[in-house]
């Protein structure tokens, strides 16, 4: 009996963020159509026939139909089933990490904007504008409802901002673009100061890991783009929820 409350917890937040995901699925798919996600119907990407609410069921409905369009048939992207689990686990750990009411409605909105800038980034190479600068008064905003400092704040967004902006004003746009400029503003806005520094830290080095496995698994070569949110983001994720313990955890390692 101790342990249905949790199991309840986790059910509710996992269905609830499934559902948030599958509307992320269709502002990612809108925003590349640049049709609104704000009127008209779900429709099929491909015969573009209008879903029923039996079709939009997260997880069920595409488990149901094996993936395909009730309609045309035509196989639908796996990247919509995974987005509604993903969500879905991401609610979930936010639920059980112990966060305050302010902290958990910051959690929640960072991850939804986060799992779109991803997603798009990854698939186009692009950051909109039309969500991350949203994303970053949002998220800014809320960082000082819930009694962040907003000398921390400021600070973190001005290193997180200003270290691409000083590698795009070196590389004449060449190594970073606007969009990775704005996403360090966003680190900065979630995480502040000192901890957007452990941050990027976080992405770089991951970056780096990742874009070696793939030259060694011949996916990518060297000079290859990668789409940087991709480690941005999860990064400044893992930094405000364990940044404190992860300095705590390398300066000890270092003896300091």
């Amino acid at each position: 009996m101790v342990y249905m409350p949790l199991l309840f917890l986790v059910f509710f937040w996992f269905l609830f963020g499934a559902a948030i995901g599958s509307f992320l699925n269709v502002v990612i798919c809108r925003l590349q159509t640049r049709e609104s996600f704000v009127h008209g119907r779900s429709h099929c990407p491909h015969c573009c026939a209008k879903l029923h609410w039996h079709d939009l069921l997260p997880i069920v409905s595409f488990m149901c139909l094996g993936g395909k369009c009730r309609y045309c048939r035509r196989t639908i992207s796996w990247r919509y089933l995974f987005i509604e689990i993903i969500t879905g686990a991401l609610f979930v750990l936010g639920a059980v990490s112990g966060l305050g009411s302010a902290q958990f409605l910051l959690y929640l909105v960072a991850v939804s904007f986060f799992i779109i800038l991803f997603v798009y980034d990854s698939e186009t190479y692009i950051v909109p504008d039309s969500v991350s600068l949203p994303a970053l008064a949002i998220i800014f905003l809320l960082n000082l409802a819930g009694g962040a400092n907003w000398v921390s704040l400021l600070a973190g967004m001005l290193l997180g901002g200003g270290w691409f902006l000083a590698q795009f004003i070196l590389s004449r746009g060449r190594w970073v673009g606007g969009g990775d400029i704005r996403l360090g503003l966003l680190i900065g806005a979630l995480v502040g100061f000192p901890l957007v520094g452990l941050s990027l830290m976080i992405a770089y080095v991951g970056g780096s890991l990742i874009a070696v496995g793939l030259m060694l698994g011949r996916r990518a070569k060297f000079g290859s783009r990668l789409p940087f949110a991709t480690f941005l983001l999860p990064a400044a994720l893992i930094t405000w929820l364990w940044g404190n313990q992860i300095w705590a955890v390398y300066t000890n390692w270092l003896g300091l």
